[in-house]
C-alpha cells in the first residue's frame, strides 16, 4: 500500500499473526513451543489473566456470589442498546434521549443483547480487548528490542506497568466502552510504528483508527493526528480511506441525532464535560484555558503533562530520524489536545488511553536509544523509565483495588433501587442516577438529572430546572416515586413531594450513601407502603431501608 515501492531484497520479511500489533519481527522457522511460553507478551497475559481472575473473586464474594460492574453507568448503555433492537434510541420506549457517550459502544451491545447475553456482553468485550491492548504492547515491545539480552527482574517490572497503566484489571470491570478505547488507541500507534519501519499498516490498524472516533469522541483528537501522519509516512491511500470512513461514520451520526431532535452530542458529554459542565464558576477565561489551568493542578494532569515532556525529549533525542520524529509529534499533538479538552477521574478511565499511548511512546524511545546509551547510561534509564511509569501507574493500581468496592456499592444501592423499582413497586419512577433502574424495566424511569431526559437537560443547560419543572415532569409522566440524592438538587425538592423511606448503604465510591424515596401526589400510597415493607424484608444484612411513613 506504500508509494513507493521496496526491491524485492528489501522487502519486509513475513511475519506471524502478531504482525497486525507490530509486525517488525519476522517468525523464525523452528521455534519450539517452550520459547512462545516464555516470551514476555505471553507471560504478561498468564499475569493478566491472574490479576483478572483475583478481581473477579474480589467482587463475588463482595457481592453474594454475584457479578456487577463496578459503576452504574455501564447499565445505561446496555438499556440504550435494548431500545435500539426496540427501533428507538434513549432509555424510554415512549422518547429519544441521547445519554450514551459512545457513538458506536450500544451497537456493539445491542449485538450482544440479541444473544440474550446481558451485563456478561460488555464484559467479553473489555476482557478481550484489554487483552488484546497488552499483547499488542509487549510484542510491540519485543519487536523493539527492549528485552533483548534483560534481565528477568526488568522484564516483569515493565510487564506489571504495562498492565496497570493500561488500567487492564480494573478497567473492564468499569462495563465501559474505555478499554475498546484503549486498544485501539494502542494499536494505531503499533501502526504507526511499524510504517517507520518500511511495513505497509494492516487491516486491522486501519480498523482501530477508524473506530477511535467512534469508540470515544476523545479519540477524534488522534485519529485526526495519525490520519496526517500516515500521509506524512507514504501511506496517503491509507489515509485517505481512512479520513473518508471517519468524515462520513461522524457525518451518518449527526444526521441520525438531528433527525431525532437530538443534540450532536451526547446529553453525558453535554452535561459532564469539563468544557461544557454546569458546575464551572462564572469566569471570564475561555474553556480550554480552563481546562488547562486544572490539568496543570490535578495529580492525574501532571503525570500525563510528565509522560508528555519524557516523550518530547525522546523525540528531540531522535529528531535526525524523519519517521520517528512524525509518530513522536502525533502522540505529543494527542497529549496536548487531552490536556486541553480531556477529562480525569472516575475510577480513572477517561484519560487511560493516552496514559496508555504516552507511556508506550516513552518505552519505544527508550528502546530506539538503547544501542546508542553506554551501560551505565542504560542502567539509568531503566531506572528512570520504571519510576516514572511506576508514578503513572498508581491511580490504575489504586483503581484496581477499588474497584470490588464499586461493585458493591451498585450491588447495595443501584441494583437494590432497581430490584425496589421492577419487582416490588412495578410502576413509573423517577432517578437522578440513571443505569439500572432503567435497564430491563418495562415502566418508565424518569431521569431526573438529564441524561435521559432533554426536557430535564434542556432546563438545566437554561438554568431554568427546579422544584416546580421537576413537579411538572413526575406528573406528565406519571411517577408516584421518587429514588434520589435530595443533595445533588440544591434548589430543593417540590412541596408536594413527601419523603418516605431512605435507603441507606455503607458506599465508599458512590456520590452519596443515602438514597431519599419521596411519593409524589399521584401515588397509591397503600401500594407503595405495601412495596416498601416488602422490599425492607429483603434487602441484604448490610443495607438498611429507614420507613418515614408506613
Amino acid at each position: 500500500m506504500t508509494d513507493v515501492a521496496m526491491p524485492a531484497d528489501q522487502q519486509p520479511l513475513a511475519t506471524d499473526a502478531s504482525a497486525g500489533c507490530c509486525p517488525d519481527e519476522p517468525t523464525l522457522p523452528g521455534s519450539s513451543a517452550v520459547n512462545a511460553w516464555t516470551q514476555p507478551s505471553t507471560s504478561a497475559l498468564l499475569i493478566w489473566l491472574a490479576l483478572l481472575a483475583l478481581e473477579v473473586i474480589a467482587v463475588l464474594l463482595l457481592c453474594d456470589s454475584r457479578l456487577f460492574f463496578s459503576l452504574d453507568d455501564a447499565y445505561i448503555h446496555l438499556a440504550v442498546a435494548d431500545q435500539i433492537l426496540s427501533g428507538g434510541y434513549g432509555i424510554n420506549v415512549s422518547e429519544y434521549s441521547s445519554p450514551s457517550s459512545s457513538i458506536i459502544w450500544p451497537y456493539f451491545l445491542a449485538l450482544t443483547e440479541t444473544l440474550h447475553l446481558g451485563p456478561l456482553g460488555p464484559l467479553l468485550i473489555n476482557i478481550a480487548a484489554a487483552g488484546s491492548t497488552i499483547f499488542a504492547i509487549m510484542r510491540f515491545l519485543e519487536a523493539s528490542g527492549l528485552f533483548d539480552g534483560e534481565e528477568l527482574p526488568f522484564t516483569c517490572l515493565i510487564t506489571l506497568l504495562v498492565i496497570f497503566i493500561t488500567s487492564a484489571v480494573a478497567l473492564p470491570m468499569t462495563g465501559m466502552e474505555h478499554s475498546v478505547h484503549v486498544c485501539a488507541t494502542i494499536v494505531t500507534f503499533t501502526g504507526l510504528v511499524a510504517t517507520t519501519r518500511g511495513f505497509a499498516p494492516t487491516p486491522l490498524h486501519f480498523a482501530a483508527l477508524v473506530l477511535l472516533p467512534l469508540i470515544r469522541f476523545e479519540g477524534i483528537a488522534f485519529a485526526c493526528a495519525a490520519i496526517v501522519a500516515f500521509a506524512l509516512l507514504d501511506q496517503r491511500r491509507f489515509a485517505a480511506g481512512a479520513a473518508v470512513v471517519v468524515a462520513v461514520s461522524l457525518s451518518g451520526y449527526c444526521v441520525f441525532m438531528a433527525s431525532r431532535g437530538l443534540p450532536l452530542l451526547p446529553s453525558s458529554v453535554l452535561l459532564k464535560g469539563y468544557l461544557t459542565t454546569l458546575d464551572e464558576p462564572a469566569s471570564e477565561l475561555p474553556a480550554i484555558v480552563r481546562n488547562v489551568l486544572r490539568s496543570m493542578t490535578t495529580s492525574y494532569g501532571l503525570r500525563l503533562i510528565a509522560l508528555g515532556l519524557a516523550v518530547a525529549w525522546c523525540a528531540n533525542l531522535l529528531r535526525a530520524d524523519r519517521k520517528v520524529l512524525i509518530v513522536f509529534l502525533t502522540v505529543i499533538f494527542a497529549v496536548g489536545a487531552h490536556l486541553a479538552c480531556g477529562q480525569y477521574g472516575w475510577f480513572n478511565r477517561y484519560e487511560v488511553y493516552i496514559m496508555a499511548l504516552a507511556a508506550a511512546a516513552l518505552v519505544w524511545g527508550a528502546a530506539k536509544l538503547k544501542p546508542e546509551l553506554s551501560g551505565l547510561q542504560w542502567v539509568r534509564a531503566k531506572i528512570g523509565m520504571v519510576l516514572g511509569l511506576g508514578v503513572a501507574a498508581i491511580p490504575y493500581v489504586t483503581a484496581a483495588v477499588a474497584t470490588p468496592l464499586g461493585a458493591s456499592d451498585v450491588y447495595e444501592q443501584q441494583h437494590q433501587m432497581a430490584r425496589f423499582a421492577q419487582s416490588f413497586y412495578g410502576r413509573p419512577v423517577g432517578v437522578n442516577d440513571l443505569g439500572m433502574v432503567a435497564y430491563g424495566n418495562d415502566n418508565y424511569t424518569l431521569d431526573l438529572w438529564g441524561l435521559g431526559s432533554e426536557q430535564v437537560r434542556k432546563a438545566r443547560m437554561m438554568g431554568e430546572y427546579g422544584p416546580a419543572q421537576m413537579a411538572a415532569l413526575a406528573e406528565d409522566h406519571h411517577v408516584g416515586v421518587v429514588m434520589i440524592y435530595s443533595s445533588w438538587f440544591a434548589k430543593g425538592v417540590p412541596s408536594s413531594w413527601r419523603k418516605v423511606a431512605v435507603l441507606r448503604t455503607k458506599s465508599v465510591t458512590l456520590s452519596s450513601q443515602d438514597v431519599d424515596f419521596y411519593i409524589t401526589p399521584l401515588a397509591d400510597k397503600a401500594v407503595v407502603a405495601s412495596a416498601l415493607w416488602a422490599f425492607k424484608a429483603s434487602l441484604p444484612s448490610r443495607d438498611r431501608l429507614d420507613i418515614v411513613t408506613p
